[in-house]
């Protein structure tokens, strides 16, 4: 396969990794690229709270432990977003997003919710150098944790001698080398609304039907109120950012389908080196400071 004109040849894998697909392209050998695939599972069975043995499940199950360097980097910067929101994007929301279900597309009670709403807080988090006291509450990383992961794939990429590339862990895309065409998607659908053309530079889409099902004519999605364990309700279906992290991409896609059109742009042109495009419900369009819509293009202004 032979990416934007590249005089090298590159090679592409698909794997699945416990609860994410990663495919990474790169302009190296085989065992070059078997390496990034391991990379990736490390960092997996540290920071998912699907994994058992994985510190999050061990820190969430103990509420106290000393945890490694690389969880605390993750669980450092995912606090920051926590306070740079006021607890809108909040990582605590756990033992809330566990009681909707949907694979059975069940979601909870208002009581049930109710019942765990006190154990939601991020503030109530302390980190003394490697011990972590989650005092009776539980986090998950799933906002930030395959962001990073792609982050970490392509550092051992380019150490290893690789150029050009491109990962790509479910729909969370890192591209690195040549120029890269990223398609912007209509939300709950496959039709592309824009393009976007970028170099080193990670792009990361969310919405509100990346996971969502319908019960008694209400929609229930992923992307929940720290306030009251319900779903969002503002104006925007779906938001990409771009920017130089996969790690802050993926978070601030979150913060920004959490905070709205208006108020997430704000929050993204006071965030150096990042820009977003934001879709409402109805399929109107904006983009952040740094860019600009050219008919079905998004550029860099």
């Amino acid at each position: 396969m032979l990416l934007c004109g590249c005089k090298k040849e590159q090679i592409k894998n698909t794997k699945e990794c416990l609860d994410t697909t990663y495919s990474i392209t790169a302009d190296c050998d085989e065992k070059t690229l078997n390496g990034a695939f391991e990379v990736c599972l490390e960092s997996e069975k540290l920071l998912t709270q699907n994994y058992p043995d994985s510190e999050i499940s061990m820190l969430n199950a103990h509420d106290t432990m000393e945890l490694s360097r690389e969880t605390l980097d993750v669980l450092s910067l995912a606090l920051y977003y926590c306070q740079a929101t006021g607890g809108k994007y909040d990582i605590t929301l756990e033992p809330i997003s566990s009681l909707y279900n949907f694979e059975e597309q069940a979601a909870p009670t208002e009581e049930q919710i109710k019942k765990k709403l006190y154990k939601v807080g991020y503030d109530r988090i302390e980190i003394k150098g490697k011990l972590v006291d989650l005092h009776n509450t539980e986090i998950e990383l799933s906002s930030i944790k395959t962001g990073y992961i792609a982050d970490k794939a392509v550092r051992y990429l380019k150490q290893n001698g690789a150029k050009n590339g491109v990962v790509d862990f479910n729909g969370n895309v890192l591209a690195f080398g040549r120029a890269y065409s990223f398609e912007i998607k209509k939300p709950g659908s496959f039709d592309t609304m824009f393009t976007v053309k970028f170099e080193n530079k990670s792009a990361v889409t969310n919405s509100i039907y990346r996971h969502y099902f319908k019960e008694n004519g209400v929609t229930y999605h992923h992307i929940l109120n720290s306030s009251t364990g319900m779903p969002v309700d503002n104006d925007l279906a779906g938001v990409t950012v771009l920017g130089e992290s996969a790690a802050e991409c993926d978070v601030l896609s979150t913060v920004c389908m959490i905070l709205g059109e208006e108020t997430a742009k704000s929050f993204i042109n006071q965030t150096p080196k990042y820009e977003a495009v934001f879709i409402k419900k109805d399929n109107t369009a904006s983009v952040s400071d740094g860019l600009k819509i050219k008919g079905k293009k998004i550029v860099y202004k």
